[in-house]
């Protein structure tokens, strides 16, 4: 299928050729910007083994791949980032960032697709943008020492009160012990029940409500390779589990994902002391960013030193689910129009939701 000299093909992450995979790896290897584990061919392999639509479509100019958009194609023709409710930051694994995705996808089997965490580097994003938000790093490339003193200096406060808390925590007398690779498989489903509690007593969308989700993060935490592992790091207090977090890691980069604590032990912060002694440790370890993913959160806003822009919007071309999913947004844009205050976001609240559960069960 050609338009503009790009030729596209969609392939089923499972299907790729060994040239199409030197190719992805090569184009990542190359392209600074994606650098993120999300971006590593082992994550959609990992997603593959565990939802039969994860496709990959494969951009061709002159006889030469020179494209892979990652993605969950549903049977209507919807297409959304690969990993749904789990996939924070999405683009073209590419080397020419200028490609074109709209031209390339009008004659692919793609309705429509559907993005929220698109690099905004990528141009193509960019253009069919709703919504730019920035998503938030640690930057700890000048070490660990040095990004805390930054802390320091731009909001003093917040660091005296990580530091009380620290020094509550060490004189207590309680026994503390730090685990920043905990490989038991006991620990991973402790946190895991304690952060489905937290979905449901926060009345938050609980991301595992789907099988392949948590199947997923199993298979991750048994992944260790160095483009892609999946990384529990806990503190516990007395033998107890206080702070846990799991994420995954590249070669240079962390994405904190699934952080979670246990109330009963919140006087010592422990989060945000687990935070620290995982990023003193990861920089040994060649991590140089830590990936915090968008959200106006008070713990982001403090630990954050960086951030990069992403975006979130749709590319679509004439269809019946294009034309759907364009009535919902209309339908959401005019009730916030409405003067009947908190009322008026409900409808998109319902479509928000309503496209998380679409996603995560691949409709």
């Amino acid at each position: 299928m050609a338009h503009r000299a790009i030729t596209t093909e969609l392939v089923p992450i499972s299907g790729l050729t060994t040239a199409h995979r030197a190719a992805w790896r090569g184009m990542r290897a190359e392209n600074p910007t994606l650098a993120s584990p999300y971006f590593a061919l082992e994550f959609a392999d990992l997603i593959a083994d565990r939802r039969p639509d994860a496709q990959a479509l494969v951009l061709t100019r002159k006889g030469r791949t020179v494209g892979f958009l990652p993605m969950q194609l549903s049977s209507l023709g919807v297409a959304r980032p690969l990993g749904g409710p789990l996939g924070d930051h999405h683009a073209l694994i590419t080397e020419d960032d200028s490609l074109d995705l709209g031209a390339a996808l009008q004659n692919s089997p793609v309705s429509v697709y559907c993005f929220h965490g698109a690099l905004v580097s990528q141009p193509t994003f960019t253009d069919e943008a709703s919504q730019i938000e920035p998503s938030w790093t640690v930057d700890l490339s000048q070490g660990c020492d040095q990004w805390l003193e930054g802390r320091r200096l731009a909001d003093a406060k917040a660091m005296r009160n990580i530091r009380a808390r620290q020094r509550k925590l060490a004189e207590s007398g309680l026994e503390v012990t730090y685990r920043f690779d905990d490989r038991r498989p006991e620990a991973l489903a402790a946190s895991f029940a304690n952060k489905r509690e937290q979905y449901r007593r926060t009345n938050a969308f609980d991301v595992f409500i789907a099988k392949w989700a948590r199947d997923l993060i199993n298979d991750l935490f048994e992944h260790q390779t160095p483009q892609l592992s999946g990384c529990l790091s806990t503190l516990e207090i007395n033998g107890q589990l206080a702070a846990a977090h799991f994420g995954m890691r590249s070669e240079s980069v962390l994405h904190y994902w699934f952080p979670v604590y246990w109330p009963e032990y919140s006087r010592f912060g422990p989060g945000l002391q687990l935070f620290i002694e995982m990023a003193r440790e990861m920089t040994t370890t060649g991590i140089d960013s830590i990936h915090l993913g968008p959200g106006d959160m008070d713990f982001k806003r403090k630990l954050a030193n960086a951030s990069f822009d992403i975006a979130g919007g749709r590319i679509e071309r004439p269809s019946m689910a294009a034309s759907l999913i364009a009535a919902g947004a209309s339908m959401d844009a005019f009730a916030r129009k409405l003067p009947i205050g908190r009322v008026s976001h409900w409808p998109g609240k319902a479509l928000r939701r309503l496209d998380t559960l679409a996603a995560a069960y691949g409709i």
